[in-house]
């Protein structure tokens, strides 16, 4: 039986922007979508515009705790036979898919409305015979609820003009190391047209009690086709 996840996404074409704005403005760049995995503690600075918790996931047995992390393809084949992370991920891509929607609308106004300003003030309605209602403001994505606010721990915000070319999105378990890097791993694989993805697992080289270091490993790629996995190494 097919997963929500592996069928194709009602929403698709709503996350692209539409072809006249796209030919409007040849030059406009993808938006991204930064995955981040980490560990509860400390929070992630600046805060995520979505944040999810996957504490409440059974975790894998020791063993392979122990000899590998979240980019382990032995992990993630254990965290993917369990209903409960199939579950919670085509939750976050719901979530997620959301947020796009509403990001993508943002960004189309701000292209109209930037290309009326280099026309001499047309207006949006003078555009491909359109008028965009939809305000920046809604752009703002939900979350979990305590990950919902585009402001950081110590009072540093995202920049209007970041909420709609990027959407971050943190995903965090106890250590940072399994669960949320697994999670993360799972959701760069899904596509995202018209979406540049880049992943971050903060706290994967992190070792216990090693208070606020953390090693982080990153990586990127164009309308979220991922490069390969890391190694299988502990983390």
């Amino acid at each position: 039986m097919e997963s929500p996840a592996s069928k194709p996404s009602s929403l698709d074409d709503n996350l692209t922007l539409p072809e006249y704005a796209q030919n409007l403005l040849p030059e406009a760049e993808l938006p991204t979508l930064y995955l981040i995995s980490f560990g509860h503690s400390p929070p992630l600075k600046p805060a995520p515009q979505l944040k999810f918790d996957v504490r409440s996931l059974p975790n894998p047995p020791k063993h392979i705790r122990d000899a590998h992390n979240g980019t382990s393809k032995r992990l993630q084949e254990w965290m993917q036979t369990d209903a409960k992370f199939l579950a919670r991920r085509d939750a976050i891509k719901e979530e997620i898919e959301e947020a796009m929607t509403g990001i993508t609308a943002a960004q189309e106004k701000r292209c109209i409305l930037k290309l009326g300003l280099r026309n001499g003030g047309t207006t949006s309605e003078d555009v491909a015979g359109k008028h965009v209602e939809v305000e920046e403001e809604d752009a703002a994505p939900k979350g979990d609820e305590e990950g919902s606010s585009s402001e950081s721990m110590n009072g540093d915000t995202v920049s209007s003009r970041d909420q709609i070319t990027m959407l971050r999105v943190g995903v965090y378990c106890a250590m940072g190391k399994h669960r949320s890097v697994a999670m993360v791993e799972e959701l760069a694989r899904l596509p995202w047209p018209g979406w540049r993805v880049q992943v971050e697992h903060r706290d994967i080289s992190k070792k216990r009690g090693a208070g606020k270091k953390s090693g982080n490993a990153s990586r990127g790629s164009r309308g979220g086709t991922m490069p390969s996995q890391f190694g299988d190494d502990s983390g």
